[in-house]
């Protein structure tokens, strides 16, 4: 499983669809860890958007942490 944080990247695994998508909020967390995202998709016909993901379901394109950092920024934990 991935930890995903609010502005992470992500990809849909699907057999059919590759939809690429931001995390916008962490719903469900179980032992300090994301079990379900609202992910807001970047494709325009992609319904509904945003819309409630689980991990499993998810693949992470980059770290951010590492583009935060350059950037003068630290990583923001997830509201609880």
């Amino acid at each position: 499983m991935t930890d995903l944080c609010v502005g992470d990247i992500v990809i849909r695994s699907h057999h059919l669809l590759n939809t690429r998508g931001t995390v916008v909020r962490v719903a469900v967390q179980h032992r300090g860890r994301a079990r379900q995202v609202w992910v807001k998709w970047s494709h325009p016909n992609t319904l509904p958007n945003p819309s409630l993901e689980s991990v499993d379901g998810l693949e992470a394109v980059k770290d951010r942490a590492s583009d935060s950092v350059s950037e003068g920024r630290t990583r923001s934990p997830v509201a609880r």
